[in-house]
């Protein structure tokens, strides 16, 4: 093999590995995106249960308080008129 066809053959190697590094480097460029987005998912995900364990709190505690209140209630009515021991 001659050296011009050495030369040719390492420049065609060089403008493979040139071009396998571009789409390596595409393919990653999407892959960062595509976490990004995954990323910006949870974070929306993570935020609406927040939102929903709030809301959900504040209707326990609702609740409770009803509970407590209606206890109350039943008990002075079946207390009413009865002497305590």
């Amino acid at each position: 093999m001659t050296i011009e066809a050495q030369f040719a053959a390492i420049a065609t190697t060089l403008q493979a590995v040139a071009d396998a590094q571009l789409r390596t480097q595409a393919a990653t460029e999407g892959l960062v995106q595509a976490q990004t987005r995954t990323q910006e998912a949870i974070a929306s995900v993570a935020q609406s249960i927040g939102k929903y364990v709030d809301a959900a709190e504040a209707r326990t505690k609702r609740l409770e308080e009803n509970l407590d209140a209606l206890i109350r209630a039943i008990t002075a009515e079946h207390s009413n008129g009865k002497s305590k021991h």
